[in-house]
């Protein structure tokens, strides 16, 4: 997502930071930079991201935040192009002093541990951690007036022990922090963990995006400075003032890490790792990576409204293969789905605005699957 901003949004954006030098005392300076192709430095970043579960005393008797990170993000930040990678909760690693779920090794091994166990799982050096809770996430929410999300079916699930209830029709609905926190939390579909990660990576990216638009700007220092006396973090908050002017190009890039199951556990491949790796990461920075042409994409047309082949169209236009369309029944939510052909499924992704998903086995020989849903028409 390109942003273009008009004259009288970049004197806005120029004030803003003239307010952080001054309360800052200096304008902020990164503390790692690369170096892009045409020989300008940048700003680089690689950050832990992850929130403590909620811990219980007894029965519907919540005693603050438990001891495990059911929610890991590996973000890496360059300028103003962020990816963000979801880890399962259930992704085995092996550490000196604890073997076992990675969600759990905070708790042993405390936020520099977590640190080290998502360097090995995902295969990046992490500079810096962050953990947060729950309750912050919906202050987040809130800061910018919530978000949208579109719901295949009901959710509907009461956990009495945990005071937990959530009740939202199907269809779009608008959430504020509290409810997008039971959204992130609901595990009643099919796919539970991996279906809550894709929830979680949803919102917060949805969140991202409206605090990058222009009308939150003179709100950001506040809100960051509010947010970070409250975070379990070794980054300073004016390290992290650094990527404020990349805020007007911001791009954003999230995938789950692509796991296999061997009993109760998720494993990472060394295999699959290099490969995610090279096709999530390697379209960053000017790099120029050609898509596959031998690469196999079907449409599933599932909008109801016979946006397929308009679709498909607007791929050839922009110098995608143009995709196979079929019309399927009604499908409610629209994706690119793709098993090992990351790279590929990020062009369609990010050409369509489409969410990408990471874990799907697919059929017919396709490599690609686009699925188009009602929720595009609504």
């Amino acid at each position: 997502m390109r942003v273009n901003l008009p004259i009288g949004l970049r004197f806005l954006l120029g004030a803003v930071l003239a307010v952080l030098a001054v309360v800052l005392g200096r304008w902020p300076t990164p503390e790692r930079t690369l170096t892009t192709p045409e020989g300008k430095a940048v700003p680089v970043l690689n950050v832990v991201v992850a929130a403590r579960d909620i811990e219980y005393c007894g029965p519907a008797t919540p005693c603050g935040p438990g001891h495990r990170t059911d929610t890991i993000f590996f973000t890496r930040a360059v300028a103003s192009e962020v990816w963000a990678v979801a880890v399962p909760r259930d992704t085995w690693v092996e550490l000196p002093g604890y073997r076992g779920r990675i969600n759990a090794v905070y708790g042993f091994l405390g936020p520099r541990g977590l640190s080290r166990a998502v360097e090995k799982v995902v295969g990046l050096r992490v500079d810096h951690y962050l953990i947060f809770t729950l309750d912050l996430v919906a202050e987040l929410v809130d800061a910018v007036g919530g978000v949208e999300v579109f719901l295949p079916a009901p959710m509907d699930y009461d956990d009495n022990a945990a005071n937990l209830h959530i009740h939202f029709p199907k269809g779009k609905v608008h959430l504020n922090g509290e409810d997008a926190v039971k959204y992130m939390r609901f595990r009643g579909w099919v796919g539970s963990d991996l279906s809550r990660l894709d929830r979680i990576k949803e919102v917060l990216v949805k969140v991202a995006r409206k605090a990058a638009s222009p009308e939150y700007w003179p709100r950001l220092p506040g809100i960051l400075k509010a947010v970070w006396d409250r975070l379990e973090t070794d980054l300073s908050l004016e390290q992290a003032l650094v990527f404020l002017p990349y805020l007007k190009g911001l791009e954003l890039h999230a995938a789950t890490l692509p796991v296999v199951e061997e009993g109760p556990y998720l494993v990472v491949r060394p295999q699959d790792q290099a490969r995610f790796l090279k096709d999530f990461f390697g379209l960053g920075m000017g790099e120029a990576v050609p898509l596959p042409k031998e690469t196999r994409v079907v449409l599933y047309d599932g909008s109801g409204a016979g946006l397929g082949e308009r679709f498909a169209e607007g791929f050839a236009r922009l110098g995608l293969p143009r995709p196979e369309v079929r019309t399927v029944r009604p499908q409610e939510v629209s994706e690119v789905r793709v098993d090992r052909a990351v790279l590929a499924g990020r062009f369609y992704a990010e050409a369509a605005g489409l969410p990408l998903v990471t874990r799907f086995k697919l059929f017919d020989r396709a490599q690609v699957v686009i699925v188009l849903g009602r929720d595009l028409v609504h």
